[in-house]
């Protein structure tokens, strides 16, 4: 029985033919998404909020910061290629995993023991049990950091750290309906390997890419103070040109850093 079972799948050599198959075919697929992007000005905004977005991080990363700000520089650089490939749907779903890089780094910086707890390899997930508090604190959801937070960010004087913290609510709340299966549970018949590559589509993406990026940079640089301040001329032309002119005006007006 099991024999004739086996007979029934493809040989190895036939394996092997179809991975030469589907990679050929995935590298056309490939060659025209990003023939769409070079011809969007979209995509252009997509990149070069990245590139403002990695340079601020450098700027604003210091050896103290748990975790540290080489993971989340990262995800911004694949942010481009996700999306120049098309595949904006992930992308949006590594705009969510940067979020929580972000508040990671505000929480565990001023809690070491949490952060060993953290570390630590055998434990994973959500911990439930509030009677152990150093683990239950070390491994919370998302709305637990992002109110941490709030809190953090009560006595910064000028009151764009709270309005950056809520700026991220809004950020992970579109970003949380983007990333859910229930947007694939509503499509109905067969779709393309590739999500939406027209103007309009990047235009949507880079808007809520901007929003990130920019209430994130905000956070963190209301939290590193001094950091911000030190910030070199083409660091601050980025932060600023992410902030836009509104919050760059707030920003520069009132008690939040050096104008």
């Amino acid at each position: 029985e099991r024999k004739a079972v086996s007979s029934l799948l493809p040989t190895s050599a036939k394996i092997r033919q179809l991975v030469a198959d589907y990679t050929a075919d995935s590298r056309k697929i490939v060659e025209k998404c990003m023939t769409a992007a070079d011809f969007c000005a979209a995509f252009q905004e997509v990149y070069e909020l990245s590139l403002a977005t990695y340079t601020v991080l450098g700027s604003l990363s210091t050896l103290s910061l748990r975790p540290r700000l080489h993971p989340a520089r990262n995800v911004v650089v694949r942010i481009p290629l996700l999306v120049g490939v098309g595949q904006s749907s992930v992308a949006e779903a590594e705009l969510r995993r940067f979020v929580e890089l972000i508040l990671w780094a505000l929480y565990f910086t001023d809690h070491p023991i949490e952060w060993k707890n953290f570390n630590d390899k055998t434990s994973g997930g959500f911990a439930q049990d509030a009677r152990k508090p150093i683990s239950y604190a070390a491994h919370r959801e998302a709305s637990f950091y992002l109110e941490y937070a709030l809190e953090l960010m009560d006595s910064e004087p000028s009151g764009l750290g709270v309005k950056a913290v809520e700026n991220v609510k809004q950020a992970v709340k579109k970003l949380n309906a983007a990333v859910h299966a229930g947007r694939l549970a509503r499509q109905v018949g067969k779709v393309p390997p590739h999500d939406d590559m027209s103007e309009a589509a990047l235009q949507s993406f880079a808007k809520i890419q901007r929003q990130t990026f920019s209430s994130c940079c905000l956070l963190l640089a209301a939290y590193r103070r001094p950091r911000f301040d030190s910030l070199n001329a083409v660091s601050r032309a980025y932060f600023d040109w992410l902030l836009g002119a509104k919050l760059r005006r707030e920003v520069r007006k009132g008690p939040f850093g050096l104008t």
